[in-house]
């Protein structure tokens, strides 16, 4: 048996369980409308916690920082701290206090919060938000089938334009059977693969590389061994990148496909255990993935492509059935993500969308038409995504992090002072929904990317406006329970 044929059997035998899960998840959630989109909030810690954190990170992780430190040495470790400090924000100041103030029952997305918490009785935040979330997540879907085809083609497994097709196959079917469940129980056993692959990796690099030494030559010969980029130390270029790369940590706490596990999480206790535990997780993953590619310099000095350390050091060091897991794990990557974004895309635009058009009543009525419905959007949603990443576009990564910047600097600012600051107003959330994405735009066209990343100004400009126009308008009761402080 060839390596090739070893690699696809063991990714083949991954594929099999995820749908396996899939299967699962209708038999034991998919008789109602809550059970589809909620799991009936069932989750545990764990789930919750990992399901969590392999959504929001995608093949970048796996891929893209371990190449951003095989091109940028220590200096990738901002990236690291900034994204690990999104994790500890999130756990500090969103996990516990957003499941106590979605604990009713018939809160069972962002938008459903939003509305509750902040009095909204005209849907104007259902609506918007549910309009920014439909968006941009069908760009990061095309990202993460763009991911599969690259992955395909790069290994040699087959063609890019196979790739992308079993990709979308695979992952638009186990959502489609499974819903929300399939995909939080499929995202834990991708994000504990994530995480053993980033924690052995770097360990037997260091072994095969000779230990730090020869780690810290190839570094200093390259130009790379400091923590700010290139060779002369701190600059103004350096301060830009290491402020840019700490601001993606900004989107973790707003990012909804990540944190809409907190409020389907089982209880307070559980979200107390899925806080510590998504830190943890975040922190291995994330500092174990520059590492390799750090390492990976002394190992694979002429690499042309600096986003190919992963796969070529598995191809050089390894047995074809390790490379078929890490195929597997940097699926798992894309598809944790993917998965996710369908399915929040889809909720929100039936649940909170279509139904308050319509004067539906969620759950009541008949529940297997509206999961039904709920289906065909993310029938619809695959299908447009493969159509786009069939066309291979070439700087759809770009677009992912506008992506992330746009839905950070709407949502991280509107979620943050919901659970805070009891003076917020539903107008003072559309006003951060309005400016934090236009601010990205003005932002990137502007060409002021290139000196700092477009979610630091963004979250700024949404959050005092979400304050100020807050201040100047009246704060509506909500219908139940106010904001947890």
């Amino acid at each position: 048996m060839d390596a090739n044929t070893l690699i696809l059997l063991t990714f083949g035998v991954y594929l099999v369980l995820l749908l396996g899960i899939g299967w699962w998840g209708d038999r034991r959630f998919g008789h109602s409308y809550a059970g589809f989109v909620t799991a009936d909030k069932s989750l545990g810690g764990w789930v919750a916690a990992i399901s969590s954190a392999a959504s929001s990170e995608s093949a970048w992780v796996m891929l893209g920082l371990s190449g951003l430190g095989y091109k940028k040495g220590l200096a990738a470790y901002w990236a690291t701290i900034g994204c690990t400090l999104g994790f500890l924000a999130t756990s500090l100041f969103v996990v516990v206090q957003l499941r106590r103030s979605s604990a009713e029952v018939k809160i069972l997305t962002l938008g459903d919060y939003l509305e509750h918490v902040l009095g909204d009785r005209r849907h104007v935040i259902k609506a918007v938000s549910s309009l920014l979330i439909a968006f941009f997540m069908l760009v990061y879907v095309v990202a993460q089938f763009v991911g599969t085809g690259k992955q395909m083609s790069g290994m040699n497994l087959m063609g890019y334009h196979g790739g992308v097709i079993a990709g979308a196959v695979i992952i638009g079917i186990y959502v489609l059977i499974g819903g929300y469940a399939a995909v939080c129980w499929t995202d834990l056993i991708q994000g504990l693969l994530m995480s053993a692959v980033m924690v052995a990796f770097p360990l037997v690099a260091l072994g095969k590389a000779g230990g730090l030494g020869p780690v810290g030559d190839a570094l200093s010969s390259a130009g790379i061994g400091t923590f700010w980029i290139g060779s002369q130390g701190l600059s103004w270029a350096a301060l830009g990148f290491a402020l840019g790369q700490l601001g993606i940590g900004i989107g973790y706490p707003g990012m909804p496909h990540s944190i809409i596990r907190f409020v389907t999480v089982r209880d307070e206790k559980a979200a107390r255990n899925a806080a510590i535990i998504g830190v943890v997780w975040g922190a291995l993953v994330l500092f174990g993935a520059p590492t390799l590619g750090i390492i990976g310099r002394a190992l694979l000095p002429e690499l042309a492509d600096p986003e190919h350390v992963l796969p070529a050091f598995t191809a050089k060091f390894f047995h074809p059935v390790v490379s078929g897991v890490i195929l597997a794990a940097v699926t798992a990557a894309i598809m944790s993500t993917a998965d996710s974004q369908l399915m929040m895309a889809a909720t929100a635009v039936i649940h909170d969308l279509y139904y308050p058009l319509v004067g539906g009543r969620g759950d009541a009525g008949a529940p297997r038409g509206q999961v039904a419905k709920t289906r065909a959007v993310i029938g619809v949603l695959s299908l447009v995504a493969l159509g786009i990443a069939l066309i291979e576009p070439r700087v759809i990564y770009t677009f992912v992090l506008f992506a992330w910047g746009a839905l950070g600097a709407s949502f991280t600012p509107v979620i943050l002072l919901s659970l805070h600051w009891r003076r917020l107003s539903w107008q003072g959330a559309l006003a951060s929904f309005i400016l934090g994405p236009l601010t990205i735009v003005v932002w990137k066209v502007s060409g002021l990317s290139t000196h700092l990343y477009e979610l630091f100004p963004g979250a700024v400009v949404a959050t005092v406006a979400a304050v100020l126009v807050s201040l100047a308008t009246p704060s509506a009761p909500s219908s139940g329970t106010k904001k947890a402080a």
